[in-house]
Parts: structure tokens; C-alpha cells; sequence
């Protein structure tokens, strides 16, 4: 292949041509197909045309068809495909000739299919290879005109009389030669255009394919005005160009300083980007258009055209330079040059988003770094603060074993001094009143007429009483021998509550001793409370197993209080804050609603104790000797 040098010294080939070797293989083959069937159509229809016998006819061009099958099969190979060619048309020649010949010779009705011939041969092929076809059609067809007068061919006898002459051998041959000027005239400036617009569109393909292998956008402009020069012979040229903002110099073919060049936009390129269409200028005007003044100095005959992306929104603009003094551009080269600036303004966009998601991923990338660094910081730091936790936690779970300990500790003295006091006083008072009452009664029976030994012995039974009932309150057996629930029943017996009330105890096991004395002192004290102070219809007392503890509620429909007024107890008595001590200091929670006339309710919950938690309590002899005299009284 030919090539020659650009000014950009790389090798650019030469126009191929206008259809391949294959192509025109095809399209010579429907040629033959087509001449061949008319051929056929007409010994069909008007068989008397003929000179000579219709199936020699027919024959020759069944023949003819059958051979014509060879170039078409050798159509892909690289070394035969144009010898075969070239042998086919020769072929087509000698067999139009024959046609001709055996149905009339000049004044043949088929002679127009020789015309035919050589025009789809100069359409398909070149205006070369039509005139040589028909330089070959000419030479033929004479040399059957004179085999006819010779008397060579066969039914030549008849010629002369059909035959008009050597004027119809001239007419012929001057209509086929004028046919055939006329259309290799058409055909070959037809022919220069396309191969001048294929040499364009092949510069294109090969502007885009180096953009494609380009390192980046600073490239871009100046692979586009090389190509642009290259392609269409533009003296000078320059890009002008932004992703937002004034356009900048990007590629200029003479460039100058460009210190000096005057800011702002040309009304010219301004113009050019309202219109998004090329523009054609005899010459720049340096007070209207400053900046392409100094860029293009003394610049005639310039191409301006829009850069812009899709959707019109403008880049840039190119301003090139013919020269000369034509004024005039042809339409197609104003439309390549578009192309060109199209191509490059869309792959310039996309190299300027390029290198503007490549800043910010790098962005992200170092926000990452830093977002690593400060997990790993801030690893270490709750690893730090989760160990202090830990610690803490720990400091704090033996501090409430310690808690929990000291207050088994308090509560089993407070019991065992409760029970100590209890069993001093059941051994002593209570028993010496026992037998001051068994005295009276002595007295009465042999004294019946002495006064006041009734109200005296009355008066000792109520102090018997009281007392028994203060030895309750100081440890109610019952607690022990029965549970909670019992417990409470009994105190609401003999607390000579003058209301309604109710004990609901929906407990599945009795929960530890340490809860249930904190409980029953907590029931103890606000029933106590209540019985003094509610003046309440109805007292409710419920026993219930919730979120793995006890749950009490103690609740009245009395007058209410407000609250802050019970924080602190009377001397020898609990307040709400010493209940809420308690509460707390077994791990629970305990809580008072009450508003005047609204009533008062009184809630508690302990959390049930571990096993290996409760405190072991433990009875001695006396314990049970107190124990045994406690149950005897009461049934006394």
C-alpha cells in the first residue's frame, strides 16, 4: 500500500478504494444474473429477434451464467479476486458481442444492455475500468459487424437487409462512446468527492483512536488541531477552553507569550456559542475581538466552531485559519471539522470528569487514611476506657456483695435483737404478769366480795395482750413458720384496722428471709400508716413474682397525702426515704404515689437472692424454747 507523511511525520495511508474487491464481486455477479435474465425474457417473449436457432442462444447464456459462478466463488481469496475479476468482464464483453450478433447485429433490440454493462462497470468499478470495458465493447462489437458482412457468422446473410448501414454502426458506436464520457465525467468527480470524504472520515477514526490512547486532557487539544491541519490543510489554528469559568489557551500552532493576552470573553466566540454553530470570518477585528487578534495575528479567511458537550453546554471554541483569498468553505468540510471539534469536546469533558473523580476518590482515599487512623485511636481508647469499665464494674460488684453482706449483717442483728428483746421479755414481764393475773384470780375466788379485783385482773390481761402483741412486732414467728403472705394476714388480724381489706398472694416459693423481713417491715410500717392516717375504706395488700423478684404493692383509697410530708418518719418508725433505703440497699426499688383525697399507693421490689447469696440464719436453743412459748401464749 502507498502511504504518505503527514506533517506530523506519522505514515497516513493512502484512500482505499470506494468498495472492496468482494463487494463488487457481488454486485457484478447480480449484474450478470440480471443481464442474463433479460436475455432469457426476450427469447422468451419475441423468440423471432433471434438470427439464429433460439436454444443456441439460450445455451450460451445458461453457459455463461455457470462460468460466471467462478470469479464470484473466488471473491475471498486475496491473490485471485482481481484477476478473476478483470477475466469476468472480459467474459461479459465476448458475451454481449454474441448476444448482439445473433439478434441483429447493429439494430440489435439487446444492444442497450451493452450500454448497461458499461455504466454499472464504472459505477461499481472506477471510470477507468468503464473506459477500458467500453474501448473493449467498442472493438467487439466491430469485429462482429464486420464477421456479419464477412459473411463469418452464422444468419449474416440476413443483415443487410435489416441492417441500416454503416450509420447504424456509427449511431451505435457514438451512443455508447457519449454514454460512456458522460458517466466516467459524472462518475469520476463523484468519485474524488467520496474518496476526499472517506480520507476525512478516516482521519477522524484515527483522531479519535489517538484521544482514545492519550494520557490525559492536556493532550487532547493538540492531537485535535494537528489533525485538524493534517486533514484539511488549516495554516493555523487554536483551542480555547475551560471546564467552567473564562476559556484558557489549551493548544495554539504559533503560541506566544501569553502574559499579555486580554481577559474576558470574544464577542465572537460569545456569538458562536449562542448560535452552537460553526461561523465563517474574512478577518479578525483586534478592537472587537481582542484575545483571537493576538492569538491569530493578521489571521484571513478563519473557521470559528463551538467546543461543546452534549446538551449544547459550551467548553470552548476552535478558531483554524485557511489563508488565501477565497471566502468561501464546502458544506462537507464544515461538517467534518464539526465532527472533529465534536469528538474532542465530548472526550476532553470526559477526561476533565476523569481527572475530577480521580482528585476527589484521591480525597476520599486520604479521608480514609484518616478515618483509619482514628478508629485505630479510638480503638485503643475504649479498649482503655472499657478496661477502666471493667474495673469499675468489678469495683462496684464487690462493693454491692459488700453492700449486700452489711445489710444481711444489719438486718439478721436487727432480727437477732428484736428476738433477743422479745424472748427478755416473754421470759420476765410477761411471765410475772402471767402469774399476777393467776394471783387475782386466787384473790377473787377466796375474796369474792373484795372491789376492783376485776378491773385489776382486766387491766392485767390488756397488758398481757399488748405485751404479746409488741412481741409480734418485734419478731412474728410466722414470718418463719409460714411466710409473707400469712405474715401479713396475721398483723392486719390484730392490728384492729377498722377497714376493709385484702391480701392477694400469687407468690410460687417464699423468697429468702433477709426479703422477706425487708418486705414485711416495709408492709409493717405503711400499713401502720395506713391504719393511723388513710382513713381509707378499703386496704389492698398484693404479692406478685415479677422480673425475677418479689413485687409488693400496698395501696388504700384514703385521703392521700402529699408525698414529701412522709420522707422522714416519727421517732421509731420508717419513713418513705428509710423504706426506700432498704429497698435500695437489697438492690430494689421502692416508690410512693399519693395526692390529697386521690388515695396512697406504696409499690416495692426486691430482686430474689442467689443461693450462694443468702445469708445462712441459724436458731439456737432459746431460740427455740422463745419460739415454743410464743406459739403456747397465743393459744392461750
Amino acid at each position: 500500500m502507498i502511504a504518505s507523511r503527514s506533517s506530523s511525520g506519522r505514515a497516513r495511508p493512502e484512500p482505499s478504494e470506494l468498495l472492496s474487491l468482494e463487494e463488487r464481486h457481488v454486485y457484478l455477479s447480480v449484474l450478470r444474473w440480471g443481464l442474463g435474465s433479460i436475455v432469457l425474457g426476450l427469447m422468451a417473449l419475441a423468440p423471432e429477434v433471434a438470427v439464429v436457432p433460439v436454444g443456441r442462444i439460450v445455451a450460451a447464456t445458461i453457459a455463461y451464467l455457470a462460468v460466471s459462478v467462478g470469479p464470484f466463488a473466488l471473491r475471498r481469496n486475496g491473490r485471485l479476486a482481481l484477476p478473476s475479476m478483470q477475466a469476468a468482464l472480459l467474459l461479459d464483453g465476448i458475451y454481449l458481442a454474441a448476444v448482439v450478433a445473433f439478434t441483429g447485429g447493429a439494430v440489435s433490440p439487446l444492444l442497450f444492455i451493452v450500454y448497461v454493462h458499461v455504466v454499472a462497470v464504472m459505477l461499481l468499478c472506477s471510470y477507468r475500468t468503464g473506459l477500458k470495458i467500453a474501448l473493449w465493447h467498442t472493438t467487439l462489437f466491430l469485429l462482429v459487424v464486420g464477421s456479419i458482412d464477412a459473411g463469418i457468422i452464422e444468419g449474416s446473410a440476413t443483415l443487410p437487409e435489416r441492417a441500416g448501414g454503416g450509420v447504424a454502426v456509427a449511431l451505435a458506436v457514438a451512443g455508447l462512446w457519449l454514454l460512456t464520457l458522460a458517466t466516467a465525467t459524472a462518475a469520476a468527480a463523484s468519485e474524488r468527492q467520496l474518496r476526499r470524504q472517506k480520507v476525512d472520515l478516516a482521519s477522524l477514526s484515527t483522531m479519535v483512536a489517538r484521544i482514545d490512547a492519550g494520557r490525559g486532557a492536556e493532550e487532547i487539544p493538540s492531537i485535535l488541531l494537528e489533525e485538524l491541519r493534517d486533514t484539511f490543510g488549516f495554516e493555523r489554528g487554536v483551542v480555547l477552553a475551560s471546564p467552567e469559568g473564562d476559556p484558557r489557551v489549551l493548544a495554539a500552532t504559533d503560541q506566544g507569550p501569553l502574559d499579555d493576552l486580554p481577559a474576558g470573553l470574544d464577542p465572537l466566540i460569545e456569538g458562536v456559542w449562542t448560535d452552537r454553530a460553526a461561523r465563517l470570518v474574512r478577518q479578525i477585528d483586534p478592537a472587537t475581538d481582542p484575545r483571537l487578534a493576538a492569538l491569530l495575528p493578521g489571521a484571513r479567511n478563519l473557521l470559528v466552531v463551538p467546543l461543546s458537550r452534549e446538551g449544547g453546554h459550551p467548553l470552548g471554541a476552535v478558531a483554524l485559519e485557511r489563508g488565501g483569498t477565497s471566502t468561501g468553505m464546502r458544506r462537507w468540510v464544515v461538517s467534518m471539522v464539526e465532527q472533529f471539534v465534536a469528538h474532542a469536546a465530548l472526550a476532553l469533558h470526559n477526561a476533565w470528569l476523569t481527572e475530577d473523580r480521580e482528585a476527589q476518590l484521591e480525597t476520599i482515599r486520604g479521608l480514609e487514611r484518616r478515618l483509619r487512623t482514628h478508629n485505630l485511636e479510638l480503638e485503643v481508647k475504649v479498649a482503655e476506657r472499657t478496661e477502666e469499665l471493667r474495673e469499675t464494674i468489678q469495683s462496684l460488684e464487690e462493693i454491692d456483695e459488700q453492700r449486700r453482706r452489711l445489710l444481711a449483717h444489719v438486718v439478721q442483728a436487727a432480727e437477732d435483737e428484736r428476738r433477743r428483746i422479745a424472748n427478755d421479755i416473754h421470759d420476765d414481764p410477761v411471765q410475772k404478769m402471767v402469774v399476777l393475773k393467776m394471783r387475782l384470780e386466787l384473790l377473787a375466788k377466796a375474796n369474792p366480795a373484795l372491789p376492783d379485783l376485776d378491773d385489776a385482773r382486766e387491766a392485767v390481761l390488756g397488758t398481757i395482750r399488748s405485751m404479746r402483741h409488741m412481741l409480734f412486732d418485734l419478731r412474728p414467728p410466722i414470718l418463719d413458720e409460714e411466710g409473707l403472705g400469712p405474715a401479713i394476714r396475721y398483723f392486719l388480724d390484730n392490728a384492729e384496722i377498722e377497714s376493709d381489706w385484702s391480701v392477694e398472694d400469687d407468690l410460687v416459693a417464699e423468697p429468702s428471709t433477709q426479703t422477706r423481713v425487708i418486705l414485711y417491715r416495709i408492709a409493717q410500717e405503711a400499713l401502720t400508716n395506713a391504719r393511723k392516717h388513710a382513713q381509707a375504706d378499703e386496704i389492698r395488700v398484693r404479692l406478685e413474682e415479677r422480673d425475677g423478684g418479689v413485687w409488693m404493692e400496698i395501696s388504700d383509697d384514703g385521703v392521700g397525702y402529699a408525698p414529701e410530708g412522709s420522707l422522714v418518719g416519727a421517732p421509731g418508725h420508717l419513713g418513705v426515704a428509710a423504706m426506700r433505703e432498704r429497698a435500695e440497699m437489697a438492690a430494689g426499688w421502692c416508690t410512693l404515689r399519693s395526692l390529697p383525697g386521690a388515695g396512697t399507693t406504696l409499690e416495692v421490689w426486691l430482686p430474689h437472692e442467689e443461693a450462694g447469696n443468702r445469708p445462712q440464719t441459724t436458731m439456737d436453743d432459746d431460740d427455740v424454747i422463745s419460739l415454743s412459748s410464743m406459739r403456747a401464749d397465743r393459744i392461750a
